[in-house]
């Protein structure tokens, strides 16, 4: 899984659904997917996830605001991202 991300923590390759960005990542339908397998995260992972990802902040910033170790923060967003990988690839189709 190491092999996924580089040294930052960002995906090395995205998955498939996040290759194009002017076609399927602005899909209603993925949009739809991608939000409620964000619910489906417990709250504290979305929300370093959507800090990180959505944000851009970076982990020492994420550290502080939520008062977690820099360790705790990478594994709450490696967590997160194998997770949400999961259910994209199970609920969603770029078809």
């Amino acid at each position: 899984m190491d092999g996924l991300f580089d040294w930052r923590g960002h995906w090395e390759e995205a998955p498939d659904a996040w290759e194009q960005p002017e076609g399927s990542l602005r899909q209603k339908q993925f949009l739809a997917v991608l939000e409620a397998c964000l619910r489906a995260l417990p709250e504290r992972t979305a929300r370093v996830f959507m800090m990180r990802e959505h944000l851009g902040l970076e982990t020492s910033e994420i550290c502080k605001e939520i008062g977690i170790t820099a360790t705790h923060c990478w594994v709450m967003l490696h967590r997160a991202r194998m997770a949400l990988r999961l259910c994209l690839e199970k609920n969603w189709s770029a078809k």
